[in-house]
């Protein structure tokens, strides 16, 4: 199944990654000039779909699945079409999220397939730069959303959480525009409709991006990293935020209560140095083998002095 790592393994985990301050600047230079933008990150999920047939297996295919979908009965030719869509969506995005090289070096072999296929498949390409699988969670520990988010006219969301009303209220966003999708938990919505291949199919008919540099939040799984991809395609800026939607709308896979949309009333504002200073010592916290933040850095200077 998952074997002969040792190149691979070497060359990952030489390679630079963009700490999230460097990730906000990327975005934000994407916003202010209206250039499309796709933002996603890969986790053991994604290993094993991208990797199928040639480096996973379809148990491995199967496990993420039951997490996605709750089942499994995905015929075969979709699964396939699935990874052949998920691999153009990696090759063409700006900013990809890569397991950690504690991951990469955990034993578990889905972090590892990950790595193997970005460099098998060469779905890395030479303008995309890569930054941690994490980066949603990194963003948050900087209150990185914020400055992001604040005062915008408009906001995609692709999502099973219904967060237009929070994002107003927490952010100041003038239009937030839902597109509903089926979660992965129980308790994720009223939404009936199967989220693949059904849900699926709608949202690539269905999804409009109004204006070149549109601002997209996705939290889809798998398929989020692929509405990113269509987002990008259709003039918008995509941000791949995972599990971030659930800790903000204070239900599913919570965490730590710094993933609280409340972080943010908590410090209604935070100078640079100070979120820097919360950035590390979350970093640590959680024991996330992630570059510091800099104060000192060149790109410390292109901030804003405080959000």
């Amino acid at each position: 199944m998952v074997a002969g790592f040792e190149g691979v393994e070497l060359s990952m985990l030489s390679a630079d990654r963009l700490d999230a301050f460097r990730v906000f600047l990327a975005i934000r230079r994407h916003m202010r000039a209206r250039r499309p933008m796709s933002v996603i990150r890969l986790g053991d999920g994604e290993g094993a779909v991208m990797g199928y047939p040639e480096i996973t297996s379809r148990k491995d295919v199967n496990r993420s699945l039951r997490i996605w979908l709750r089942r499994i009965d995905v015929a075969d030719p979709d699964v396939l079409r699935l990874g052949a869509e998920l691999r153009e969506a990696i090759r063409n995005a700006d900013i990809l999220g890569v397991p950690r090289a504690r991951q990469i070096r955990s034993g578990m072999p889905l972090w590892r397939a990950v790595t193997e296929a970005l460099e098998s498949m060469r779905l890395v390409g030479p303008g995309t730069v890569l930054t941690h699988t994490a980066l949603h969670r990194l963003l948050q520990h900087g209150l990185l959303y914020r400055p992001l988010l604040e005062g915008t006219d408009f906001v995609g969301v692709i999502s099973c959480r219904r967060m237009a009303s929070r994002l107003r209220e927490v952010f100041g966003v003038g239009e937030v525009r839902w597109y509903g999708v089926k979660g992965e938990l129980e308790d994720t919505g009223d939404i009936e409709t199967p989220h693949f291949p059904d849900g699926f199919e709608e949202l690539r008919e269905t999804l409009r991006v109004p204006y070149p540099g549109a601002l997209f939040l996705v939290g889809a799984g798998v398929f989020g990293k692929i509405y990113c991809h269509w987002i990008k395609q259709r003039g918008g800026i995509a941000v791949d935020m995972g599990s971030m939607f659930d800790s903000w709308a204070g239900e599913g896979r919570v965490g730590h209560p710094a993933r609280s949309l409340d972080e943010y009333r908590k410090s209604p504002r935070i100078t640079r140095e100070q979120a820097i200073e919360r950035y590390n010592a979350l970093a640590r916290q959680f024991e996330l083998d992630v570059p510091a933040g800099d104060p000192h850095a060149a790109y410390c200077q292109d901030l804003p002095p405080a959000w």
